[in-house]
C-alpha cells in the first residue's frame, strides 16, 4: 500500500471532519485528507485529484452520500468508497454495499475506521496490479 494515502472526505460537519482526521492520525496512518462539504466541491476534487480512498457521510444538507458514491463509480470506479456516518441504519447500509460501497463505519464506532481504510486500500492496490 502506497503511503501517504490521499483521502477525499465528504462531510458537512466541521467537528466530524476534525474528529475523523484526528482518529486516522492518532492510529498512525500517514495520509493527506481533503475535506469537502458540497456537491460542486466534491465533483471538482474528483476531477482534479488522484485519490486513494473516498470517505463520505450518508446525509448532507443539499447532497447525499449515495449520490456521491454513484458519481464516484461513474468517474473513478477504482477508488474505494467508505461511508462514515451516524445516520445509516442497517437496511440502508446493506443497500449501499449492494450498490457498490466498499464499507461503512458508524461515527460512534470510529475504531473500525482504520481497519476499513487499510483493507480497502490494499484490495484496491491488488486490483490495480492484476
Amino acid at each position: 500500500m502506497k503511503l501517504p494515502l490521499l483521502i477525499l472526505h465528504l462531510e458537512d460537519d466541521p467537528n466530524d471532519i476534525e474528529l475523523i482526521r484526528e482518529t486516522i492520525q492518532a492510529q498512525g496512518l500517514p495520509c493527506n485528507i481533503v475535506a469537502v462539504s458540497t456537491r460542486e466541491d466534491y465533483i471538482e476534487k474528483l476531477e482534479n485529484g488522484s485519490f486513494d480512498i473516498i470517505l463520505s457521510d450518508h446525509s448532507l444538507p443539499n447532497f447525499d452520500g449515495t449520490s456521491a458514491m454513484l458519481i464516484a463509480q461513474d468517474r473513478c470506479p477504482e477508488i474505494p468508497f467508505i461511508f462514515v456516518t451516524g445516520s445509516m441504519g442497517e437496511e440502508a447500509a446493506i443497500d449501499t454495499l449492494a450498490k457498490g460501497a466498499t464499507d461503512y463505519v458508524l461515527k460512534h464506532r470510529l475504531s473500525r475506521l482504520l481497519p476499513a481504510i487499510t483493507r480497502a486500500a490494499k484490495e484496491s492496490e491488488v486490483k490495480k496490479e492484476s
